[in-house]
């Protein structure tokens, strides 16, 4: 998921649909038929990829890292109290 850093997730996803988008419609308009829907399949992949990072794994990421805090917290507030009731 480290891939791509030079630009953000939204601008590769917008990236890779436009590619997408040429792709079918170099399709469309030419005759090299192969090596378009070898890119057609391969643009598709990167589509699809970047749309599931973008809308899935990269807020689940930001909601694991929250939940890790809120852990830590209570787990330092679990600890302060047992350590009070042993006084």
């Amino acid at each position: 998921m480290i891939r791509y850093l030079a630009i953000s997730p939204k601008s590769q996803c917008w990236l890779f649909h436009i590619a997408l988008a040429l792709n079918v419609l170099g399709m469309v308009l030419t005759d090299m038929w192969l090596p378009m829907v070898v890119g057609a399949i391969v643009t598709t992949y990167l589509s699809v990829d970047a749309l599931v990072r973008l809308r899935y794994v990269i807020p689940m990421k930001k909601e694991l890292r929250e939940l890790r805090h809120e852990l830590d917290i209570a787990r330092k507030q679990v600890r302060e109290s047992y350590e009070q009731q042993e006084r």
